[in-house]
């Protein structure tokens, strides 16, 4: 027998220390094939497994778990002379195999798609229905169908249902939710770069093309409604469909201006729809209502004069000459400014007469008498008082196209001082007559001899 001292020496060295950085995946393939094989002990095996492991808590049971397991893998594959014996070192061998197919794979998995052109994109899933092109600005309803934003906007001018299953989008019209579909604006950029960027070209120089407001000769989009003067405020209610068209076309195209002119009849004119004259009109504010109609603010600006028409998407263009004041020679200056002012003063007596809650509705679309100029006679349009002051006066709309065509600062302003004389002139008989029987200012400006002094007027030379 050993000595107590010696056995003990044995036993302290046996105890190997427990190795904290052991490979955590081994121990566990381990424990496994434990397990897989645990059913196949018999009961006393079993028992002398439990006593091995159990013997002391000291020790590390790491080694007698691999001789009993060493020690049962042979007696199941040795200790039989079975003709079963073939039949379970197969089934051990396919249990291995599929043990070792199921060894997860720490890559990540690699899906291979298709290159994405436009040929491949499914031939036509970027189309929008109602253009046949590649969308632009793309849009999605709410029931969930996109188109492009230009397109979308000219069907909701004349019905407010979708155009493919007709999902009413009053509310979404009311709401002003339209925005453009960040996924479907990117996927376009991926997948149709060269499509996507040829149709924001087009799609650029459409709204462009009508909207000209440069110098010289010019292709304007015109508004066929009233005369509008220079300085002078006009307000448009906007309910067509073609002229809703016009004012997203001059908005969205960054010109912000169009043309005016008034309605003619054509039964007096032959087959002239409107004036010869007109004015461009500058968008100030817009106010969109929720049936997709507008209010616009307007101011005028220059003059033209209409050279040829022709139409647009529904509404009229027309090319046009810009026009301004001749200028005033130095030894007609006096007598400019003599008569400038006298019209001026009669223009001011005349308003004094007018009944006070008139005025308030006057100044309340027009505002109020603009001071004058001090270099008035060098401003294209000279003064901008006799503007708003003919945008007051009860003129029929060819007198005021024929005033506003005039490019004399003197002929305007004895066409301004004709007028305010047979105002006077109305107010005296007015005053004299008895009750009931008093013309009206309109019946005035329709009167035909008044009508032709004017004109000949603005048109002597």
């Amino acid at each position: 027998m050993l000595a107590p001292s010696l056995r003990r020496q044995n036993v302290i060295s046996s105890r190997a220390p427990y190795h904290l950085g052991q490979d955590i995946s081994a121990r566990s393939q381990r424990n496994k094939r434990h397990q897989m094989l645990l059913p196949l002990m018999s009961p006393i095996q079993n028992h002398q497994r439990e006593e091995a492991l159990n013997t002391s808590d000291c020790e590390d049971n790491s080694s007698g778990e691999e001789e009993i397991t060493q020690s049962i893998c042979r007696r199941l594959l040795f200790a039989s002379d079975s003709p079963d014996n073939g039949k379970l070192h197969a089934i051990l061998d396919r249990v291995y195999q599929e043990v070792r197919k199921l060894k997860i794979d720490t890559r990540p998995a690699e899906i291979l798609l298709p290159p994405l052109t436009a040929a491949g994109s499914g031939g036509g899933e970027f189309d929008c229905i109602l253009c046949c092109r590649v969308l632009w600005k793309p849009v999605t309803t709410p029931c969930g169908h996109t188109y492009c934003w230009m397109c979308l906007d000219r069907c909701l001018d004349y019905s407010s249902a979708c155009p493919l299953c007709i999902t009413s989008l009053a509310d979404y019209l009311a709401s002003s939710q339209k925005t453009v579909t960040d996924f479907v604006e990117r996927a376009l950029k991926i997948v149709t770069p060269c499509e996507y960027a040829a149709r924001a070209t087009n799609d650029r120089a459409e709204l462009v093309k009508g909207l000209g407001s440069g110098l010289g000769s010019e292709e304007i989009a015109v508004f066929i409604c009233t005369t509008a003067f220079p300085c002078v405020a006009c307000p448009l209610f906007v309910y067509e469909p073609r002229y809703r068209l016009m004012v997203r076309r001059c908005l969205e195209s960054g010109i912000g201006q169009f043309g005016i002119a008034a309605c003619l009849n054509r039964d007096e004119t032959g087959t002239k729809k409107y004036a010869e004259y007109g004015t461009m009109l500058e968008i100030r504010d817009r106010v969109l209502l929720k049936d997709g109609c507008s209010i616009l603010s307007t101011t005028g600006g220059r003059r033209f004069r209409v050279l040829g028409g022709d139409e647009k998407d529904g509404y009229d263009t027309a090319q046009v000459e810009f026009l301004r004041d001749s200028f005033v020679q130095p030894d007609q200056l006096s007598g400019l400014l003599e008569l400038h002012d006298k019209v001026r003063s009669k223009g001011r007596r005349w308003w004094s007469t007018v009944a006070p809650s008139q005025q308030d509705e006057i100044q309340r679309v027009f505002g109020r008498m603009p001071e004058t100029e001090d270099d008035w006679p060098r401003l294209p349009d000279g003064p901008s008082w006799t503007w708003w002051l003919l945008a007051i006066l009860p003129l029929g709309p060819q007198l005021q196209a024929g005033i506003l065509g005039t490019t004399s600062l003197e002929k305007r302003l004895r066409a301004i001082e004709k007028t305010l004389d047979h105002m006077e002139q109305w107010q005296l008989t007015d005053a004299a007559q008895p009750s009931g029987e008093a013309e009206t200012p309109a019946s005035i400006c329709r009167d035909e001899d008044a009508v032709m002094d004017e004109v000949s007027v603005v048109q002597d030379s």
